[in-house]
């Protein structure tokens, strides 16, 4: 029950404390320098002092804003407070019950008279009330596996509880790393007009020197304008990331987000290095929450199915009662008086029990369907091993992958600027022709842009084998 509380707050209590700190995180500036205050160490200031957005400040916001996660936890005290009500169910029952009634005389002449009320017929009205306690015995046995399923299916909806937002942090991981990566592919497309746009300038002034002929010329004016054009495509990228990244975080005001701009990547600038798949995949696969939840899933069925045998139990229950009569008289006899206050009430206790010897198979019918719960989630169990497994070694794959496409990347980058300066060298002296120029300026911008989006694909493949191995999604670590 409540135990499970303490258990979600030791994960994690930075994000704890971010749920407060973004609780209204819904409007722009405000928020995203609230947010900074959690992981100060990562803030960068701006020249026009707007706060600027850092990838862990990112993740902390989308999971506070998430309305997945925000559900999860109320499934999770929706279980809770089913398991509470099962423990509760254990205890005994106290009720009470009054009754006023007007009995007819019409119907039985000896009602209301004293002759009557000498034989035990009731008088012409009777108030009684009564309180009755009672204690299921045998019965506890089928409660007790109804409180282990229940208790069971909470600790299930705890790791879908973590698991949420683990989901919303990626989420938002995601977001802002896209939005970082148009970024710099914006700024690439920039750099790329510039210089065509000087390329142009270029070749009309050797156009008009008569050192460059008119299909030349005509060649770069529709460079830039190809250049032109990829800028517009950049800016629509742009755009549509950062709008994809305010939605994410609860930023209605999308103008007010400003990314962290870096030469490295969080992986680069972290300088971490990559561990053994084999050191890595058995403690990963035994922290993740969706395994953790599909053990908790199968401790529920096998306690379902228990439950479900006990029905064919008898019951037996510890029952009294308690009942008063407010329109009792006093009584003479021949031998004494009784009066009514020593009359008026009466007790009884005692067991009370029952079989059901022919349900004509409703209950064999209940344990077949119990017995299919138990096998499907244990078959779900075994899949989800499967996936786990298959999951935490494409990701450790991709960010390996990812980390040599980095790093040729950034030679890529090299040979195409010197390419370059060497090709305009040559045009210049009339070596070469604009089409080689134009040629091996692109390769340039092309470098660059895969540069780019190398930087960002490897941010994104640690932040998803963070995911796969199921701990937290922090940069902090």
């Amino acid at each position: 029950m409540k135990l499970h509380m303490l258990k979600l707050m030791t994960y994690p209590v930075t994000s704890l404390l971010s749920s407060v700190l973004f609780i209204n995180s819904s409007y722009g500036q405000q928020d995203i320098a609230q947010a900074q205050k959690s992981n100060s160490n990562q803030v960068n200031s701006a020249t026009n002092s707007q706060p600027i957005l850092t990838l862990e400040a990112a993740m902390n916001m989308a999971e506070t804003y998430s309305f997945t996660a925000k559900m999860s936890l109320q499934d999770y005290y929706s279980t809770e407070a089913k398991e509470d009500a099962a423990f509760r169910g254990m205890l005994p029952t106290i009720s009470a019950s009054a009754n006023y009634m007007m009995n007819s005389s019409d119907v039985n002449p000896l009602v209301g008279t004293t002759a009557g009320k000498t034989y035990g017929f009731p008088d012409t009205t009777t108030s009684t009330t009564t309180l009755t306690l009672s204690q299921p015995l045998i019965g506890l046995f089928s409660m007790y596996n109804s409180v282990q399923q229940s208790s069971a299916l909470t600790r299930a909806a705890l790791q879908n509880r973590v698991q949420s937002r683990i989901d919303a942090r990626f989420y938002g991981a995601q977001a802002y790393i896209n939005l970082q990566k148009a970024d710099q592919l914006l700024k690439a497309a920039k750099s790329a007009m510039e210089v065509s746009e000087k390329q142009l300038n270029d070749g009309n002034a050797q156009f008009n020197a008569g050192k460059l002929t008119n299909a030349d010329l005509l060649k770069f004016k529709l460079d830039f304008e190809n250049s032109k054009t990829s800028v517009i495509q950049a800016q629509t990228t742009y755009k549509v990331a950062l709008i994809t990244l305010s939605e994410a975080i609860g930023v209605k005001n999308s103008s007010a987000i400003s990314v962290a701009s870096s030469e490295k990547s969080v992986w680069e600038m972290k300088s971490q290095k990559l561990p053994s798949l084999e050191n890595i995949l058995a403690p990963s696969i035994s922290q993740r929450r969706d395994i953790l939840a599909g053990k908790e899933n199968v401790d529920a069925a096998y306690y379902g199915k228990v439950q479900k045998y006990s029905n064919y139990l008898p019951t037996l229950n510890l029952v009294a009662t308690y009942t008063r009569n407010f329109n009792a008289s006093d009584i003479t006899t021949s031998e004494k008086t009784y009066y009514s206050s020593d009359i008026q009430d009466q007790m009884s206790y005692g067991l009370q029990f029952s079989w059901v010897i022919l349900d004509w198979g409703v209950r064999q019918a209940q344990i077949s369907d119990a017995i299919a719960s138990e096998q499907k989630a244990k078959y779900n169990l075994e899949n989800l091993n499967l996936n786990a497994r298959i999951d935490i070694t494409n990701s450790y794959l991709q960010l390996q992958n990812a980390i040599q496409v980095l790093d040729s990347a950034k030679v890529s980058v090299q040979y195409a600027q010197d390419a370059y300066s060497q090709m305009k060298a040559r045009f210049d002296n009339g070596q070469v022709t604009a089409t080689d120029l134009i040629s091996s300026a692109n390769d340039q911008t092309t470098a660059r842009a895969n540069l780019a989006n190398a930087k960002g694909s490897l941010d994104l493949a640690w932040i998803t084998f963070q995911k796969s191995t199921g701990v937290k999604l922090t940069t902090l670590n």
